[in-house]
This record gives C-alpha cells, structure tokens and sequence, in this order.
C-alpha cells in the first residue's frame, strides 16, 4: 500500500512545484561541466539531484502535514 501522505504530496504539491531558474553563474558553470562530462552524464546529475531534493521536500512536507494534524486534534 502507498503512503497517503506521499500520495497527496505528489498528487498536490509536486505537480505545482516549479523548480528556480538558473543564475547566469550556474548556467555557466553547468555548460562548462557539460562539455568536459557530455550530456548524459549531466542529465543523470540533475536527475539524481531532483530526486534527492524531491525526497527533501517530502520530508518537510510530511512534517509539517503531521504537525498540522496534531495541532488540529489539540483543539478538540
């Protein structure tokens, strides 16, 4: 079984997250990195950094859902 929690984050929260734009000093340091390492290998960066700051997100999100619901139960 899927955890609910996960199920509304992604159902909610990440399809509306909107990822930063790039400074121009991160542009250019990611192109230099694309020519040394070729495409693929910065495309399976990004990916693996998107991943973890997704799991990150989650995490926040996860916590602060619970603390909500803690602080709604308290008011009973």
């Amino acid at each position: 079984m899927q955890d609910p929690l996960r199920k509304i984050y992604e159902l909610v929260y990440e399809a509306n997250a909107a990822g930063h734009p790039m400074t121009a000093e991160e542009a250019a340091v990611w192109d230099r990195a694309q020519r040394v390492l070729g495409s693929e290998m910065i495309d399976r960066l990004v990916y693996s950094q998107s991943r973890s700051l997704t799991e990150e997100q989650y995490d926040s999100f996860r916590a602060g859902f619970r603390l909500g619901a803690q602080l709604m139960l308290s008011l009973r």
